[in-house]
């Protein structure tokens, strides 16, 4: 039978595929796990190509390829990644780069021209977290917002199911969506107070992590990263984006060599491996 799609010429050469969102997750991996010869890691460029190229794998019995993506503002699946029905492995943390963001490592990387002590580090990413309380709450609120609109959203129903007036409008009428989340959609959402109060309750949830050390998992590892960058690579610091991809290569070299790596992306390794029998 011939393959539905002509990326399934990908998976021949090697025991485990996995496809990341994007090139600085690619990078990170392949410098934890230096010398692993059994797991290809391809970059798909964002959750939803992830999802549609495993899918599409899957769907041409490619069993040994897997998706690994971030949490974002959702749920991680961390605890069943050694269930095989679960094919996209998403992250305890809202982006990879929140596993970056580790002092000890920043520290002892060879970029660290600045020559900032781990003490020193911890004081910059906090300072850096600081101001980011309400634009996380902004971005979380915002993502409550489209859950709340396309949560259990209709779908398209089966040919079968559908070949009367009536039987269209019971596909419509009698979906969990139309009966539970459209009525509450304009009292809830539509109100302003409520857009205030959730924002407010998010910033101080957020806030809160600040003194907790919380916000390392939480706030947005990206944009904390990025910005620490040129605090810490202050000499010779070359372009975008292999500045970027450098600085992740160079921070997941000092984890390994210090013995850092974090758990889990050890788990990630030893759950892909066992599942392609290795």
């Amino acid at each position: 039978m011939k393959p539905s799609s002509d990326v399934t010429g990908l998976y021949r050469n090697f025991p485990a595929y996995l496809w990341v969102e994007d090139e600085e997750t690619r990078t990170y991996l392949q410098a934890v796990w230096e010398g692993e010869s059994h797991i290809k890691v391809l970059v798909a460029g964002g959750h939803g190509y992830l999802h549609a190229v495993v899918n599409a794998a899957r769907n041409d019995y490619n069993t040994h390829v897997f998706g690994f993506r971030d949490r974002d503002f959702g749920v991680s699946n961390r605890a069943r990644w050694n269930d095989h029905t679960v094919v996209v492995l998403t992250a305890d943390v809202v982006e990879i780069e929140n596993l970056l963001l580790d002092p000890d490592a920043i520290a002892a990387c060879q970029v660290n021209t600045a020559r900032h002590d781990a003490r020193k580090i911890e004081q910059e990413l906090t300072m850096l977290a600081t101001p980011l309380t309400w634009w996380m709450s902004c971005r979380r609120t915002i993502t409550e917002i489209r859950d709340a609109v396309v949560g259990d959203f209709l779908e398209h129903p089966g040919r079968d199911r559908v070949r009367t007036q009536g039987d269209a409008e019971a596909a419509i009428t009698g979906s969990p969506w139309w009966a539970r989340v459209l009525p509450t959609l304009q009292p809830d959402w539509g109100n302003a107070a409520t857009i205030t109060r959730k924002l407010q309750d998010h910033e101080a949830s957020y806030r809160a992590m600040l003194s907790t050390g919380a916000w390392r998992r939480e706030f947005s590892g990206k944009e904390i990263l990025r910005e620490l960058t040129t605090r810490i690579w202050t000499r010779k610091r070359p372009k975008d984006p292999e500045c970027r991809l450098t600085f992740v290569q160079e921070i997941a070299r000092a984890q390994r060599e210090l013995n850092r790596v974090p758990q889990e992306i050890r788990e990630l390794r030893t759950s892909i491996r066992r599942r392609i029998g290795h």
